[in-house]
């Protein structure tokens, strides 16, 4: 299923408000700190995308995601819905725009982990052509769990 396709804007210092709200719903086990997100947005490195659809009242997001290309190599550093819009094919929109980000910038490769409960993440992640690397034992907190390291080659 497809939903309906995402306006983007990149979130620029300042925006740490809604990004830190925007963690505290999608994230709530584990949110990133306002100071995490405000270093993030101050990093030349990295580029934010608010996603909203077009026709909403007053910028309504409904999710956002994070890459950072450093040399030949980049990392999703986060990517989120709603959980109520989950399934319609939105978190692949902004997944294809962190990988379009990173293949601009010149990146070889795109990184990302992802809870080894977070089957659907898992599932669109290998649709969209990443390999499962290694199981990291403990690498997320609160609550402990097991992460899986996926790449993506964008050079073919």
């Amino acid at each position: 299923m497809t939903g309906a396709p995402l306006e983007f804007h990149q979130a620029k210092p300042g925006d740490e408000e809604i990004l830190v709200a925007l963690e505290e719903a999608l994230f709530p086990e584990d949110p990133w700190t306002w100071g995490m997100i405000a270093d993030e947005l101050a990093s030349p490195f990295s580029t934010y995308y608010l996603a909203a659809f077009p026709d909403g009242p007053d910028l309504q997001v409904v999710g956002y995601g994070g890459v950072k290309v450093v040399g030949d190599g980049a990392d999703i550093m986060t990517i989120g819905v709603f959980p109520h819009l989950r399934g319609q094919g939105l978190g692949k929109q902004i997944l294809d725009l962190l990988v379009s980000r990173a293949r601009e910038a010149g990146a070889d490769y795109v990184f990302l982990e992802v809870r080894e409960s977070n089957e659907a993440a898992r599932r669109l992640y290998e649709r969209s052509g990443f390999i499962v690397l290694d199981r990291l034992s403990g690498y997320f907190k609160n609550p402990l769990e097991d992460g899986i390291a996926m790449r993506l080659e964008l050079t073919n």
